[in-house]
């Protein structure tokens, strides 16, 4: 005995734990916290990176906290986390079934070998057969940049995932008769199919969080007439180009005690970061092809300091 206490364990801290009782919720609870954390982190850094980028702006320059990059990364896990345990909740119900039946099938094929089961096997090929395809979709996705642009996000990822698994589905029940006696490379095997499923669904959730984030991005300009409108006083002129198209410029009267001079209306508020804000025009040019192709439109920095006074204007309604 020492004497010296010794070193408790770090305790997680209370952004960790609120957000591990988050994922707990949503089904990732089994993972650490630290892991559940930085799961949603990602997400959020993906799907806020391309949501701010159609705005012109790196994500790394906005300075988000952490706090806002994970409420990013819970809003674009909300989808793909229902469609993944629905459908894996459809698949275990079907394996449950299927598993029963061939139990049935072996024991009646132990007692009189003549016993068939021309409708597992039949199932098993089709299986199989569909994986293969799946995998080649995926496979070409993967290697082939032309396919891979103008495909929906993710569906690469999906294919190769979603054709793993299923091919390896049809391969079992296709050898329901045969006991399998060599388990350590079947083992081995079945950790090889769920690491690359696993690893596709990541893949696909990626393709999903760029897509959100373009999404929202659309959103938000959609709504940008129904948004408070920022007025912008200053001392000096800011000379925008012709990327705040709308914005109107006009001089304050002169007088004794006004530093402010210019006056500019027609803006909306995109975010706040780092004691600055993030302007852009209120009639955003989109087109046909907005968010995927850029159509003119900028983004006003403006930081708190002396040089400028900012008033909000709520809507007024149509």
């Amino acid at each position: 005995m020492t004497g010296e206490r010794e070193e408790e364990a770090p305790q997680p801290s209370p952004l960790e734990r609120r957000f591990a009782a988050f994922a707990q919720a949503v089904g990732i609870g089994a993972l650490p916290p630290s892991i559940a954390v930085g799961l949603l982190f990602y997400f959020g850094y993906v799907s806020s990176r391309r949501r701010f980028a159609l705005f012109g702006l790196d994500l790394d320059m906005l300075d988000l906290s952490t706090q806002a990059v994970l409420l990013y990364g819970s809003e674009a896990l909300w989808f793909p986390l229902t469609a993944l345990f629905l459908v894996a909740l459809l698949a275990l119900w079907g394996h449950v079934e299927v598993n029963r039946l061939v139990r049935r099938r072996r024991r009646a094929s132990i007692d009189d070998p003549a016993v068939r089961s021309p409708a597992l096997t039949v199932t098993g090929w089709a299986l199989l057969v569909v994986g293969v395809l799946l995998v080649g979709r995926g496979v070409a996705g993967t290697l082939a940049p032309d396919v891979a642009a103008r495909e929906t996000p993710g569906t690469s990822a999906l294919c190769l995932g979603a054709g793993i698994l299923l091919g390896a589905y049809g391969r079992w029940l296709v050898t329901w008769r045969r006991v399998h006696r060599q388990r350590l490379f079947e083992r081995a095997a079945a950790v090889a199919v769920v690491s690359l499923a696993v690893a596709s669904l990541f893949w696909a959730s990626a393709g999903y969080a760029i897509a959100y984030g373009r999404s929202r991005a659309a959103d938000f300009v959609a709504g940008l007439d129904r948004r408070p409108e920022v007025v912008l006083d200053t001392t000096e002129p800011l000379n925008l180009g012709p990327q705040f198209a709308g914005v109107t410029e006009s001089k304050l009267p002169a007088g004794k005690g006004r530093r402010f001079a210019y006056r500019y209306r027609h803006l909306r508020l995109l975010t706040e970061s780092g004691g600055r804000l993030f302007l852009i025009p209120a009639e955003w040019p989109t087109g046909s092809r907005w968010p995927l192709v850029w159509r003119g439109g900028g983004t006003l920095l403006v930081p708190y300091d002396d040089h400028v006074r900012l008033s909000f204007l709520p809507y007024a309604g149509p």
